[in-house]
C-alpha cells in the first residue's frame, strides 16, 4: 500500500485545492473538465458511488492523459463496481510515473479475467509493498495456468514467499493451484490445512468437500459438510446447498477456471486485510475479486456487508440484489430488508420481510418479520411470530436460540404481561445462563420490582462480569446499589455507565439520584437536566422534572 496515499473515500472526494494550477485555467473544456471534477468530488462526499464514477469519468475522457483524474476516476469506478470504466482508467493510471499499485494489480486482474493471456506475460513493478507482493504473485501464477504452464505455477506457489501474518491465508491458493497443477495428493494436504487453520471455515470447508467430490468421494465430502454445520450451529447456504447436492448424488461441482480460482484465491488475503486497513480497501479488492469472477456469492455477499459499513447504501442494496438467485438470497434478502429499515424505509422493509415469508417456510424471514414489527412498537403481532417459531423448532426436536424466548419476553413485558415475560426470561436464562443481557435485563427489573431483589442484584453483578464496558449493564448494577442505600458505590459505578454511555437519559437520570443522595445537588441538577435533553419517554420527563422542583424527595423512588 502506498503509504502517502490518502484513505479512498477521500481521494475519490479531494479537494479541488489538490489540483494544479493549470487544471484551473479558464479555457472553456478545462473548465468542463473542472466541473466534472467538482461534481465527481461532490458525489464521493455523498457516498453516491454511481454518479461519482460517471462523473469522474467525464472529466476523464475531456483529459484523457491526466495522472490525476485517471487515478481518481479509477478509485471512485472500482468502488462503484463500472468495470468498464475501471479498465480504462487502470490503464491510463498503471503506466503514470506515480502509479497507484491498486491500479496494476487490477489491470493483471482484468488481463486474467478476460483471457488476455499474452499480456500477462508484461513485467510488473518491483516497488510493491508485502501485500501488493503476495496480491501480485497469485495473479501471475494463475496467468501461468491459464497459459497451461501448470508445472511453473506448481513451483513457484510451493516457494510462495509470504508474509508471516498471511501465510495460513495462501493455503487456498497453493490448493487450488495444486489442483489445478494435477498433484491432487499436494492439493489435498493443503485444501486440509486451510480448513484447520483459517476463521472461514465455511468457506475453506466447502472447497475441501467440492475437492473431495470431484475426487468422487461423496461420502467423505457429505460428512465433511454434516459436521461443519453441526460444529459452527450455523446454516451457510453454500454448505446445505452442497450437502443436498451430495446426498441427492448429483454432478460434482467443475474445478474453477483460472480467473475463478484466482478470485477464491484473494478472498482470504482479501479479508485479513479488513482487520488491519481502512474498510475502503476492503472493498476495492472485493470489487477486484469481483472482476475476477462475477458469480462468486460468498465474495458478493462480503462485499454488500462492507459496502453497507462505507454508508453506500444504493451500492450495497445493488450488491444483495445480484445474489436473488443464488444460495445467499434469503440471506441477501434479510440484510437488505435490514438495510432499509435502518435508513428510515420501514414500509419498504416491511414489505420485503412478508415478500420473504410467503416464498419460503425458513424461519429466518419469520425472526425478520417478528424482529421488524418489534421494533416498530408492534409488540402482541411480534410476540405471536416468535412463539410460533419456537413452537415450530420445538415440534422439530431442534434447540430453541436464547434470542427467541428473550424477545417474546420483551414483547409480552412492552404488551404489560410480565407474568408470562418473566417466564420467558427464565427459559432464555436455562439456555443461555452467561448471556449478559438476558442477565441484566431480568435481574434489573427484579430491582426495579422489588421482588427476587438480592438474586436479580447478582445477576446483574454477573453481567457486569460478562461485560464490563456495557453501560446499561454499569446502570442496572450501579441502580441495584442505589436501591439498598449503598449510594457511594452507587455512584461509582453510574459515572461508569455515563461515561460509556453518555446519551442515555435513564443512566444520566439515575446518575443524579445517586449524586443527590450524597448531597452533590449541583451535579444531581446537572444530570437531571441533561437526562432531559436526551428525550426520555413520558414517564421518566414527568418523574425527572419533579426532581428538578421538588429534590429527590419527589417521588415515586423508580417507575415499574
Amino acid at each position: 500500500m502506498r503509504g502517502a496515499l490518502l484513505s479512498i473515500i477521500s481521494l475519490v472526494a479531494a479537494a479541488s485545492c489538490a489540483m494544479s494550477p493549470a487544471f484551473l485555467a479558464a479555457d472553456e473544456q478545462e473548465a468542463s473538465v473542472y466541473g466534472a471534477f467538482l461534481a465527481g468530488r461532490y458525489a464521493g462526499s455523498a457516498r453516491d458511488t454511481d454518479a461519482s464514477a460517471r462523473f469522474y469519468g467525464d472529466a476523464l475522457a475531456l483529459d484523457p492523459e491526466s495522472d490525476f483524474l485517471s487515478e481518481r476516476a479509477f478509485y471512485a469506478a472500482l468502488l462503484a463496481g463500472d468495470f468498464d470504466l475501471a479498465d480504462a482508467s487502470a490503464a491510463t493510471a498503471a503506466e503514470a510515473p506515480d502509479s497507484p499499485q491498486l491500479a496494476q494489480i487490477y489491470a493483471v486482474a482484468a488481463d486474467l479475467a478476460d483471457g488476455r493471456v499474452n499480456a500477462l506475460l508484461a513485467e510488473t513493478p518491483e516497488e510493491f509493498g508485502a501485500f501488493g507482493s503476495l496480491l501480485d504473485e497469485i495473479l501471475d501464477q494463475w496467468g501461468l495456468i491459464a497459459r497451461g504452464r501448470r508445472a511453473e505455477a506448481e513451483a513457484a506457489a510451493s516457494e510462495l514467499d509470504t508474509p508471516l501474518a498471511a501465510s495460513g491465508h495462501v493455503l487456498v491458493h497453493r490448493a487450488l493451484i495444486f489442483e489445478a497443477a494435477g498433484r491432487m495428493d499436494r492439493a489435498e494436504d493443503a485444501y486440509r490445512a486451510a480448513a484447520g487453520s483459517l476463521d472461514m471455515e465455511a468457506f475453506t470447508t466447502l472447497l475441501l468437500g467440492e475437492f473431495l467430490e470431484r475426487r468422487g468421494r461423496r461420502a467423505e465430502a457429505a460428512a465433511l459438510y454434516e459436521q461443519e454445520l453441526e460444529r459452527a450451529d450455523h446454516e451457510d447456504a453454500a454448505l446445505l446447498d452442497a450437502l443436498e447436492r451430495v446426498r441427492a448424488r448429483r454432478r460434482a461441482p467443475r474445478m474453477p477456471d483460472a480467473p475463478e480460482a484466482a478470485a477464491r484465491a484473494l478472498l482470504a488475503p482479501s479479508a485479513m486485510l479488513a482487520g488491519s486497513a481502512p474498510v475502503e480497501y476492503t472493498a476495492l479488492y472485493l470489487r477486484l475479486i469481483q472482476r475476477l469472477d462475477p458469480e462468486f456469492d460468498r465474495n458478493t455477499l462480503h462485499l454488500a456487508g462492507v459496502l453497507e459499513e462505507l454508508e453506500m447504501t444504493d451500492a450495497a442494496l445493488a450488491a444483495y440484489g445480484r445474489l436473488a438467485d443464488g444460495p445467499f438470497a434469503q440471506r441477501a434478502a434479510v440484510d437488505a430488508a435490514w438495510l432499509e429499515f435502518r435508513l428510515g424505509n420501514r414500509e419498504v422493509a416491511m414489505a420485503r420481510a412478508a415478500t420473504l415469508t410467503e416464498t419460503t417456510d425458513a424461519r429466518a424471514p419469520r425472526l425478520l418479520l417478528a424482529d421488524l414489527h418489534r421494533l416498530s412498537g408492534q409488540c402482541e403481532t411480534a410476540a405471536d411470530i416468535y412463539a410460533d417459531v419456537i413452537d415450530a423448532r420445538r415440534e422439530a426436536g431442534e434447540p430453541v436460540d436464547w434470542r427467541y424466548y428473550f424477545y417474546e419476553g420483551v414483547c409480552r413485558q412492552t404488551a404489560g404481561d410480565w407474568d408470562a415475560a418473566e417466564a420467558l426470561f427464565l427459559q432464555a436464562l436455562d439456555v443461555a445462563p452467561d448471556e449478559p443481557r438476558i442477565l441484566n435485563h431480568l435481574g434489573y427489573n427484579w430491582i426495579v420490582l422489588e421482588e427476587n431483589a438480592e438474586r436479580g442484584f447478582e445477576m446483574v453483578a454477573r453481567a457486569a462480569e460478562l461485560a464490563p464496558d456495557n453501560g446499561a449493564i454499569l446502570d442496572s448494577l450501579g441502580w441495584g446499589h442505589f436501591k439498598e442505600g449503598r449510594h457511594d458505590e452507587a455512584v461509582r459505578w453510574l459515572e461508569d455507565a455515563v461515561e460509556r454511555s453518555p446519551a442515555d437519559p435513564t443512566i444520566n437520570w439515575h446518575l443524579g439520584d445517586a449524586y443527590a443522595a450524597v448531597g452533590r445537588s449541583l451535579e444531581a441538577r446537572f444530570q437531571w437536566r441533561r437526562a432531559l435533553e436526551l428525550d426520555p419517554d413520558s414517564r421518566e420527563r414527568a418523574l425527572i422534572e419533579r426532581r428538578l422542583e421538588q429534590g429527590l424527595a419527589a417521588g415515586p423512588r423508580d417507575i415499574r
